[in-house]
């Protein structure tokens, strides 16, 4: 695969147009010391955050939980919890991979309001994939283990296909996704055994309890 295409295509996908007064999934709805936490979990329909309950769906992502002003943040997802320190002012997804491992990912979302934050998920057994985008014949975000995740900032308004890779193979796709201005969407590889599916989630925030 060839990585160094990021130079050129994904180069300019990633651009930083001119700033516009967009509405925004990202607006002010919390102090700028906020902390966001969210769960990504294919294999269970229900997760807790704090207080907070929420159902999945098939993709397994939450909305973005708002907390303010602790240190710590406990998580349940089916048999999993975990009580996780957590930092001011930074994006989290707990993900629980194919294995039952969990780990607390940070999620380097931009809030460039000229850009869409992509966050991506590998949730299955291969033991490293990359998020492929055919249009720009370029890698988007590249080597997440099993378990973990990774994030880019693409240019938007933009529709882009994706690609899950395993290596030259792929493994899965999503297509058609609808990239918006300060607004984010999680892409999530899961399956096992040679069977794969990648679902697309818009980015979400809902105030804990």
């Amino acid at each position: 695969m060839k990585r160094i295409a990021w130079t050129l295509p994904l180069a300019a996908l990633a651009a930083t147009a001119t700033l516009a007064q967009d509405a925004s999934l990202y607006e002010d709805v919390a102090s700028p010391s906020s902390t966001f936490v969210r769960v990504v979990d294919a294999g269970t329909p229900v997760a807790v955050i704090q207080s907070a309950s929420f159902e999945g769906g098939d993709s397994g992502v939450t909305p973005y939980v708002v907390i303010d002003g602790a240190t710590e943040v406990q998580i349940t997802s089916g048999e999993t919890t975990a009580t996780e320190a957590i930092q001011p002012a930074t994006f989290y997804s707990f993900v629980v991979g194919a294995d039952g491992t969990s780990a607390l990912v940070v999620d380097k979302i931009t809030r460039n309001p000229a850009q869409a934050d992509v966050t991506f998920y590998n949730l299955s057994d291969i033991a490293q994939v990359d998020l492929y985008v055919p249009q720009a014949k370029a890698v988007a975000i590249e080597d997440v283990a099993a378990g973990s995740g990774g994030a880019v900032a693409l240019k938007a308004p933009l529709t882009l296909d994706f690609e899950v890779r395993d290596g030259e193979n792929t493994v899965a796709s999503v297509a058609g996704v609808n990239l918006v201005r300060r607004e984010g969407v999680a892409i999530v590889l899961s399956g096992t055994g040679g069977t794969y599916t990648a679902t697309m989630t818009p980015n979400a925030l809902a105030k804990s309890n």
